[in-house]
Order: C-alpha cells, then structure tokens, then sequence
C-alpha cells in the first residue's frame, strides 16, 4: 500500500493509547483495581435513575447538565464525518469504491428487510382496544412537508453543515472524495486532513471522559419526570420497541455477523458493548460513529485479520452508511401502525403498502419531521406526535442503539466481504431463522397477552362526563321554556332591564357538547356555560338557563324566552333577520362527519362516498353546514334527528342513518362517550362556520355594541383561550398530580 492509501488516525483504538503501563516498573504493593469506563456509566446509568425516583421532579434541572453533555459530544462528529469521508475515499482506487459501494449496498438491502419485517410483525402484539380524544387543532393544520431536494442536494454545504443535514453533507463529501481519487498530487491534502482528523479524534477522547456526569444527569431526569400515566398510556409502544431492540441488537445482528464472518458472537457483544452503553447514554448514535469504527478495527486486530487496508475501508464504510435510513429508524416507523391501534382504526393491508416505501424515503431525514408526515398520510391524528415526543426519553435512546448496532454490521459484514473473510455458516443461519422465528412468537403474543389484561376498561367518557366549570358559579337556576317575567319597555335595550332585573336569562341547547350539557352530577356545563357564567359574574347579576330547540331560536327570541343564546350556536345567513342579530363570532368550528370505527375507511374520501346507494346523513340542525354538504354530496339524504345520542344509539330516526354531519369539536366530544365511533374529513378542504351569540336586536344598538364589545375583550384578555383549551381540546380535564417520588410520596418530606 502506498503513502497515499495509509489510514486516518481519526478513530484509532483508544484502548491501545491507553494502555502505558507496560513501561512502568512493577510495583512490589498490589495496585487497587479501577473501575473501567463502561462500569462508571452503567452505575452513573443506575444512580441517576434512583436519584429520579428519589427526588422526582426535582431533577427536572440536571437536563441541562445533560444538554451540555449531548452538545460537547456532538461539536467533533460533522468535522469527523467530513475528514474520514474526503479522506477514506480520496485514497480508493477507481476499483476498489465500485467494490465497497456495491458490497454495502447488499447489506444495507439485507438489514432492511429486516426492519420491514419488523414493522409489519409489530402490530400483531396489539389486542383490540376501545380509544377516543378530544378535538385536536391538528385536525385542520397543514401536514409539513418533507424537503428532499434540501435534505440531500448540498446547494449550500456550509449551510448544510450549520443545520446539521447529515445527508446533504455526505454528498458533498462524496463527491470531494471521489474528485481526489484521479487526482496524482493529492498526498499533501491527505496528510493535512489526517492531521485534522486526530485531533477531532482527541477532543471526542477527552469528552467521553465525562459520559458518567452526563448519563447520570440524563438518568436522573428522565426517571425524575417522566410519570408512570405516560409509561402506562404508551406501554404498548415501549414494550414492542424494547423486544424489537433487545431482539434485532442483541441477537439478530450479532449473530448475522457471526454467521457470515470468521468472528464469534461472544467477541462481537464483548467488543461493542461499550459503544452501545455511550449511545444509549448519549442518545445520539452520531456521536458514537468514531467509536464504531474503532470496534471494527479492534475485532479484526483480535483475530489478527488487520491491515492497513482493512481499516481505512472501516473508516469509509461507516460514515459512509449512516445518512441511509438504519434500523433504529425504520423500526420507529412502527409507531404510525401502534398510533392507528391506540385510536382505534388499525392499518389495512394496502395502507402498509403505501407506507413502508414512502415512510422509507421520508425517513432520510429527521423523525421529527417523518413521523407527522407518515400521521397526514395515514389521515391518523396530527396531535400524536404530541405522544411520540413523550417516547423520546427511551425510544430514541434504543433507536440509537440498534442504529449503532445496524452500523457495526455495515461495517463488518462489507468489510469482511471486501477482504475475502466471508465465510457462510449455513448451520448457524438455519439455527438464526429458526430461533428468531421462535422467539418473535413467542414475544408477539406475550406482549399480547400482557396488554389485553393490562390496559384495564376504556374510562375517557368519565372524562367528559364529570368536567366541572372552570368559572366558580354565579347563582344560577334552569327554568321552565316561557317569555321573559318582565317584559321590555318601549325602546328599552336588553342590557337596561338585565341590569334592571339583576339577572339574564342564557338559552342552551340540551344535549350539546361539549358547549352545552348536563354532567354525571347533573350541573349545565360546557364551553358556552363557562362562558355565560363569566359574562354574568362581570355584569354582577344571576343566571336563568332556559333550553330551547334549535330549529325554534327565531320564534323563542320573538317571543322573549332569553336574553342571549350561549349554546354552540352556529352563524348561518338562514338563521339571521331582522330581530335576530348576532354577536362577533367568537369561535369558528370544522364541518367533519362522524362514523363507525369499522366504517371509517368507506367514509376516507368523497368520491368513495359519492358511490354509495341509499346513504343517510344525520343532522341535529336543518341549517348545519346545510349547503355545503349538499355541493359536497347531492345524492345523500338528509335526516333530522332530535339529538346525537340518536345515531350513536341508533335509536328513532338515527337507526338508519349512515354518518352524522358534525363539527369536528363537537363530533370529537361526543366520540369520548361512544368511542366505537370517530371523526373523519373527506373533504378536500377545511369548511369552518363561525359560532355566535344570538340575541332579539330589533333597534338595540346597545345590546349590540356591548356583546361585541365583550367577545373581542375575551379573546384578548386570553379568556376564550382558556375556556377552549379546557372544554375542546381537553386540556386540564383531567387532574394532573405531582410526579411520584421516595422524597414525596413515602418519606412525606415535601407536600
């Protein structure tokens, strides 16, 4: 081997440069042992969680020590990965890169098949469950687009380096490293990217020294916030990723390895096992790529394999690798099949095939940005990537881990292929099969097992059912539906005689959530309580709540049943006239339709709807987005029913009845109380109508100026803000208590 074709020093064995005591004279006192570094982490691994536990949420701090930790392991792996490919492909001959390219990419194809597998062998783990959420905003945002072009086309590599586009900036670097290879006068370049390369080497030396202080503060925040809820509502997800991890890294790979090179699975675990401890304490695999390489190059020195040419391919075929998709990343991808289990309408056969390529594309980039992408093109709930972020305390550490596993085997197999030290155990592959096979049945349905008795009865309709109002009540009483006991002077304004009177008197739609309803204790609750509650807390007088029927809001207030009409109303031109004026609306909802769970693919689109003979559409109100469905669906008929409960207890007229036209913040409430059913949107576009407060405003002008007055003062005062978080999306509904912890809850040191 030439000059030119000598090795890096960027990721030489730390353990060689270590290792000085040969030349020191033996002591006659025996030297006490130390501890070795993978022993400091795994007991700084141990201690953060019991100081979690202990202290709870007052760990919550130590994270930054553990930022600070993650980002000085972080600043030398783009300069790395920059040096080691510029420099291992510039010395490659023409042959030897068209060699290298074609070997890695069979085994990159091998492993994911693998993860394919993987993926579609998840979903077999989950029993069926009953599962329902509030509305989410998600429902009528735009899914992020995934920017391939920037992800891999470095039209910029400084920028691409400043915004970490690992992609983008391997491409550049391949390129630059295959502009050397024909290049004669490349050796100065070389040595100085060797030089640069060591000290990158270094620096990740002197930063690994200090991996017990930042896993020991990760630990102990991660175990110090995280609360047990979060762990049981995502068990699922958990259980099924950590078995796929401990399977695939633990023995699939391992013993790929040992299968089809000379090296045994005792050296392989034995080799590796400190790199995977720093990757799972890091939680970035990026950092870990140097260490890696320094594995590989340690097996194939054990076994006396080693040559300078073995490990500047070793220090090639690794950065080289990791922009592609690994198998921490793909098994990830199993979370859009667990979110479709956790809400109740699981992935067809077909959805598969439409996920596993595009999810494998999108997963070039940042899960972040795949994950939302793979909810929009499952049309499953934006607002559970909220979910994914809760897993990233584990799941992205064990996804990091089988990512350095998935590279370790890149690097030996292909390695191991270039040289000639391929050697097939056919025994050993028989044995992989029929074992992995075995135990994967065996973890499926005992995870399935687990789940079915764990996840207990479905009680989110106790949810909804037992929300109190966040206003502190006014003195208020339901009456009988009649006119107004006191009724209008000539030319009086209502404001004058409810000031007059000392109380307003709200119409209320019954049965209508989540903005009118009564609850398991039998209060009037909901959105538009909350809010008359306020608005008669502010103009200090007392509330009547008088229930009127939709269809009958113009005549009721003609005949002066109510002041002003809180209850979810809609703001259609139909409903408007000369007596029936409305306020400023205050919030705008979603037209959306309800369905079946097991219907809800029927219902996935219009054209699909269109199809159907015969089909039934319930309405509660005749002038609900009542001219938009008909230019969305001609030939549906439409039903009236008294009340929802009608069609999801498919009872009088909503027996027969197909789908419920809903807003989607209502249709989402009431899928809390049946949650066999779900919300979907077939239609190309959002269609939002605004919800108003109707009032009999025949020349008042100061009850007019006043209502609108209000409802702009609530919405900055953040008031409706508040209210909607509450009732619609369902935030605070449920009592959050303090994280549980030794110094808390047993000790009883803190309150």
């Amino acid at each position: 081997m030439n000059p030119e074709q000598r090795p890096t020093a960027h990721s030489a064995n730390i353990s060689n440069q270590i290792d000085t005591s040969q030349n020191i004279p033996a002591k006659k006192s025996p030297k006490k042992p130390s501890l070795s570094l993978s022993q400091m982490i795994l007991i700084a691994l141990l201690g953060g969680i019991i100081c979690g536990v202990f202290f709870g949420e007052w760990c919550a701090n130590l994270q930054i020590i553990g930022d600070v930790f993650i980002g000085l392991l972080q600043m030398t792996v783009l300069p790395a990965i920059v040096f080691s490919l510029i420099s291992g492909i510039g010395r490659l001959t023409v042959e030897q890169s068209t060699k290298l390219a074609s070997k890695a990419i069979l085994v990159l194809l091998m492993l994911w098949g693998i993860g394919f597998i993987t993926v579609l062998l998840i979903p077999l783990a989950f029993p069926s469950w009953e599962s329902a959420s509030f509305f989410s905003t998600s429902f009528i945002e735009e899914p992020k687009s995934v920017d391939l072009f920037g992800l891999f086309i470095p039209k910029n590599p400084f920028n691409s380096l400043a915004d970490n586009e690992v992609p983008a900036v391997v491409v550049f670097c391949i390129f630059m490293g295959i502009s050397l290879i024909t290049i004669p006068r490349k050796k100065r370049i070389l040595k100085l990217i060797d030089i640069l390369s060591e000290s990158m080497s270094k620096v990740t030396k002197m930063v690994v020294k200090l991996t017990p202080i930042g896993v020991f503060a990760i630990a102990a925040s991660a175990a110090g916030t995280m609360t047990f809820q979060d762990l049981g509502r995502l068990q699922g997800y958990f259980i099924t990723y950590i078995l796929a991890t401990l399977i695939l890294g633990g023995l699939i790979l391992p013993s790929i390895i040992a299968s089809l090179t000379p090296f045994s699975y005792k050296d392989i675990i034995s080799t590796v096992q400190n790199t995977l401890i720093l990757t799972f304490a890091a939680g970035k695999v990026l950092v870990a790529l140097p260490l890696i390489v320094d594995n590989i190059k340690t097996l194939f020195k054990k076994y006396e394999l080693s040559n300078e040419d073995i490990e500047a391919t070793a220090e090639v075929i690794v950065p080289l690798s990791f922009p592609f998709p690994h198998l921490g990343r793909l098994v990830v991808m199993s979370f859009i099949p667990f979110s479709a289990w956790f809400v109740g309408t699981p992935l067809s056969f077909l959805q598969y095939g439409i996920l596993l390529p595009v999810g494998f594309l999108v997963l070039f980039g940042s899960s972040s940005v795949a994950i939302p992408f793979m909810l929009d093109l499952m049309r499953l709930p934006a607002d559970m990537f909220q979910v994914f972020v809760i897993t990233d305390v584990l799941i992205d550490r064990l996804s990091n881990v089988l990512a350095a596993v998935h590279l370790f085997t890149v690097g030996m197999v292909t390695t191991s292929a270039l040289f000639g030290f391929l050697q097939i155990r056919w025994k050993g592959l028989k044995n992989l099969l029929i074992g992995g096979l075995i135990l994967a049945v065996i973890a499926l349905f005992s995870t399935k097992i687990y789940l079915s008795n764990s996840l207990g009865k479905y009680d989110k309709d106790k949810i909804i059912a037992n929300m109190q109002l966040l206003q502190p009540s006014v003195s208020s009483v339901i009456v009988e539906p009649n006119k107004n006991p006191l009724p209008l002077k000539p030319n009086q304004s209502l404001l004058n005689r409810v000031q007059e009177r000392g109380i307003i008197r709200i119409g209320y739609l019954r049965d209508n959530l989540p903005f009118s309803y009564t609850n398991a204790q039998g209060k009037l609750v909901g959105f538009d309580i909350d809010m008359a509650q306020r608005l008669a807390q502010e103009l200090k007088v007392k509330v009547e709540f008088v229930p009127f029927k939709i269809d009958e809001l113009n005549q009721v207030l003609n005949e002066d049943y109510f002041d002003l009409g809180m209850s979810g109303i809609l703001g259609t031109v139909e409903r408007s006239s000369e007596e029936t004026r409305f306020s400023d609306p205050y919030l705008n909802v979603t037209m959306a339709l309800v369905v079946a769970d097991h219907r809800d693919k029927e219902f996935a689109d219009l054209a699909s709807i269109n199809r159907m003979e015969s089909l039934k559409i319930g309405v509660t109100d005749k002038r609900l987005f009542g001219d938009k469905i008909k230019l969305y669906l001609p030939n549906a008929e439409v039903v009236f029913l008294e009340s929802p409960r009608d069609f999801f207890e498919k009872k009088n007229k909503g027996k027969d009845v197909d789908v419920l036209l809903s807003s989607a913040e209502a249709g989402s409430a009431w899928t809390l109380l049946y949650p066999r059913f779900q919300v979907v949107n077939p239609f190309p576009r959002q269609v939002a109508i605004p919800l108003v407060y109707p009032f009999n405003g025949r020349n008042d002008a100061t009850m007019d100026e006043f209502i609108d007055h209000w409802v702009e003062l609530k919405k900055l005062d953040g008031t409706i803000n508040e209210v909607y978080d509450y009732w619609i999306l369902g935030k605070g509904s449920e009592k959050k208590e303090p994280r549980w912890s030794v110094i808390r809850n047993v000790l009883g040191w803190i309150n």
